[in-house]
């Protein structure tokens, strides 16, 4: 007793890796199907999803042993068994055949009943990974379902903005039976290649598709040779089902067609000044604009929606001598409709442009009519490059701020106090019966009242003083004092009005908007205009009147060089020690 309570705890430790290295070999000894097959399939005639997982097929049973591609399966609920030969075609297509179901034998005994004509069975993987289709629209094409080649009108393959995506456009002809008009959108699941044959499958998604047994298809295709001096560049064919059977070659299919290259829509190119820089975007990133050098496309991002747009050059209807300003007509794609539309470029700066974009169009001919493009009421699009260069603010010098009035959000992230509409009334309507200065410093200090002098407002603002492209907006209370520095790039004039694009450089604000529009306007000298947006150069905004900042300046004082690059304010009170320290300085000089 002794003897066996002081070994106890070795035997039991023995037991235990006795059973946990049985355990082992048995796991290693088991039969289990692929880890990469697992996941959910589709198999015609099949209610339910096929699901495979560890040892299991759920429309199968059990694996009891495999050799290379073959499985012994069993079927739990009817106590019997069958080989089943699984080819893994790609990523997203299984392919099998199998026996009957038979009493218990080995498993090469078992597969020796599978026949050369057995049928193939196709399982397709649901929510599978697409991959980009193997053929390169534009086409052209003709089809045959059994009832004559249907050839006029020709039907048209376009591509969609992904290239895992195909639309198909089926023209009927009134001499061919069975034919008739449809869409059809294909995205492609799989390909692969099998002796000289090569196959795709993918969904097709139309009016009549209401189940996945209407959507997979199988296609079996082949590449025509150039030297075959035939007027062809692709012969396909499709199945009638959900299935890959009954497609041999790619003459022979419940559909056949006849795939023929059309003309490149591509016959332009965007000016270089914009394709020297890959990307622009709007002014709150909401917008991208990429250019694609390898297929001469733009493509437009919208981060809102998430859409994308495809763009093709296809005509130049107006340039300017140095390309500066151009209406081109454009092709575009966006998912898998596509037409045409009237777009112009406008270059503001290296680094800043405008684009107005008119109405999308079916036909060619419509997209530059005037009915759906008239470039003097069009709205634009202020676009600017990810690094655009520093130039010199206009108006140099120092400035006192007045008459401030936020409508939406301007430089922090919290929306700012609304201001009652009955001022905003009161506000026009004096503007136009009083004298312009008294209202203003009446205004500034109701307005001083209702934003408490926080560092949400700001009275001074300094020009060019410490560098020649910033603006620093100083707030000076009793219960604030900050600098809010600005970084100037391109601007432009139209009509008498001013339009600024710059980007705050305080890295507390850099986050929040990345660049802004000041529009503003000189009413006198020393006397100016100013709104702002965050997202566009709008002609709609009237400097000191309407925007989501609005603020007049009026000078104070200049700025003056002493040494070359030290800058200070010649006010009249300092313009005495200013003379005084040049004085002295040459003295100093001469001695």
């Amino acid at each position: 007793m002794n003897q066996w309570f002081h070994f106890g705890p070795t035997v039991a430790l023995l037991l235990t890796w006795c059973f946990q290295t049985t355990a082992t070999f048995k796991q290693q000894g088991g039969c289990y199907f692929p880890e990469k097959w697992e996941g959910t399939w589709f198999q015609s005639g099949i209610r339910q999803p096929v699901i495979i997982e560890s040892s299991r097929i759920s429309s199968k049973g059990r694996c009891l042993g495999s050799e290379g591609d073959k499985f012994l399966v069993v079927d739990d609920k009817r106590a019997c068994y069958r080989c089943v030969v699984i080819h893994e075609k790609h990523a997203n297509v299984l392919q099998y055949k199998e026996t009957y179901c038979y009493g218990r034998d080995s498993l090469p005994s078992l597969c020796s009943y599978i026949t050369g004509d057995a049928l193939l069975f196709s399982m397709f993987r649901e929510n599978a990974t697409p991959v980009p289709c193997p053929f390169k629209a534009p086409f052209t094409f003709t089809y045959n379902r059994g009832h004559g080649e249907c050839r006029s009108p020709v039907s048209n393959i376009d591509s969609c903005t992904e290239d895992t995506k195909l639309l198909l456009s089926y023209q009927s002809c009134p001499d061919v039976p069975g034919t008739e008009s449809a869409v059809e959108e294909l995205q492609c699941l799989a390909a692969w290649k099998e002796g000289s044959s090569r196959y795709l499958v993918g969904k097709v998604d139309h009016i009549h598709a209401l189940s996945n047994e209407d959507r997979y298809r199988c296609f079996v295709y082949e590449k025509v040779s150039p030297d075959a001096m035939e007027d062809v560049d692709y012969r396909v064919a499709q199945s009638g089902d959900a299935t890959c059977n009954g497609l041999f070659s790619a003459t022979e299919g419940s559909r056949t067609m006849i795939l023929r290259k059309a003309p490149s829509l591509n016959k332009c190119h965007f000016p270089s000044w914009m394709t020297n820089y890959n990307h622009w975007h709007s002014l709150d990133y909401s917008m991208t604009y990429s250019f694609h050098h390898r297929d001469a496309t733009l493509r437009i991002g919208n981060s809102t929606s998430g859409t994308e747009m495809k763009v093709l050059c296809t005509h130049v209807k107006y340039a300017s001598r140095n390309e500066s300003a151009v209406v081109l007509l454009t092709h575009f794609t966006m998912g898998c409709q596509s037409g045409y539309m009237c777009m112009s470029f406008n270059r503001r700066d290296a680094h800043v442009m405008e684009v107005q974009i008119g109405s999308q169009t079916k036909r060619l001919e419509d997209a530059c009519s005037a009915t759906n493009f008239n470039i003097s009421s069009q709205s634009y699009v202020t676009l600017v490059t990810t690094t655009p260069e520093r130039r010199t603010c206009p108006f140099m010098g120092k400035f006192e701020v007045d008459s401030l009035m936020r409508i939406g959000r301007f430089l922090h992230s919290k929306p700012y106090q609304q201001i009652d509409s009955r001022f905003f009334d009161n506000y026009f309507l004096k503007k136009k019966q009083q004298n312009v200065v008294n209202f203003q410093h009446r205004r500034s200090k109701r307005l001083d009242q209702e934003l408490d002098c926080d560092s949400d407002g700001f009275t001074n603002l300094i020009i060019g003083c410490s560098s020649v492209d910033t603006m620093e907006f100083k707030t000076d209370c009793s219960s604030a004092v900050s600098t809010t520095t600005y970084a100037c790039h391109g601007r432009w004039e139209e009509n008498g009005t001013n339009y600024l694009i710059v980007s705050p450089i305080n890295t507390k604000l850099s986050h929040l908007t990345r660049r802004y529009c000041f529009v503003y306007r000189e009413i006198a000298p020393g006397t100016i205009y100013f709104s702002t947006s965050s997202s566009n150069c709008d002609r709609n905004i009237r400097p000191g009147l309407s925007g989501e900042l609005i603020f007049n300046i009026t000078s104070i004082g200049k700025c003056i060089v002493v040494s070359g690059a030290t800058r200070v304010n010649a006010e009249p009170h300092n313009l005495g020690l200013i003379y005084t320290i040049s004085i002295a300085i040459l003295i100093y000089v001469q001695r």
